[in-house]
């Protein structure tokens, strides 16, 4: 499959995928935090051959169109979710000129025997780091990640993710990837945003704003 070359149009093929796959789901759901939510999002659902192909597309197609992402030699995804996104990230270069990208991983368990790096794939002192994984929820797992990577020598470039929430964080009111952001010194970029479906899908549009005021009124309150 082509690349998608438009922000706009990949930002709509993102929504479409994802909605259609049942990916992005909207109704009234309770989070593992306990906070009540209209929409769900779960990229651990992504598992078929033509599904991870399309998954691999959206995100090599925002590498692709990435000026800053021109110097890139690896595409890094954390144990457990971020591993399959990166390996179909990889692949979606296959013909494109930039199929030399590796796909790397880290480890949860450290490996006592063989090959005991702390990373599954070949990575080298110099290299530049794509991160890609689902969300952001607290953070604390691309932190780590980063920690490896510049423990390796390895510079992080940026982080992509498939979907960010737009709610805040904490009383704070700063929103998980701002808060990530500022923390890490670490840009990211997302495929699509609840911003995106409020501004695509007009039909949702009210009960998706409403449920992102209502903690404008927690944080004054």
């Amino acid at each position: 499959m082509a690349l998608i070359t438009d922000r706009k149009e990949l930002r709509r093929a993102a929504l479409e995928f994802f909605m259609g796959e049942e990916v992005l789901r909207f109704g009234d759901f309770t989070l593992k935090s306990g906070r009540k939510s209209p929409y769900f999002f779960n990229t651990g659902l992504l598992c078929s051959g033509r599904q991870l192909a399309m998954m691999g597309r959206l995100y090599a197609s925002m590498i692709a169109i990435t000026e800053e992402f021109n110097q890139a030699s690896i595409i890094f995804g954390s144990a457990y979710k971020g591993i399959p996104i990166a390996v179909a990230t990889a692949t979606a270069f296959a013909g494109t000129g930039n199929e030399d990208i590796r796909a790397i991983s880290d480890r949860k368990e450290a490996k006592m025997h063989g090959d005991k790096s702390s990373f599954l794939g070949r990575i080298e002192p110099g290299d530049k780091a794509i991160i890609v994984d689902d969300v952001i929820t607290d953070g604390a797992t691309k932190m780590e990640a980063l920690a490896k990577l510049r423990e390796a020598e390895v510079e992080p470039l940026a982080l992509v993710i498939a979907f960010d929430r737009q709610e805040p964080a904490d009383e704070t009111g700063i929103t998980a990837v701002d808060r990530f952001k500022e923390k890490s010194g670490v840009q990211v970029y997302s495929l699509l945003s609840i911003g995106d479906v409020i501004e695509e899908r007009p039909d949702l549009a009210e009960r998706l704003q409403h449920h992102l005021k209502s903690f404008e009124v927690q944080e004054n309150s």
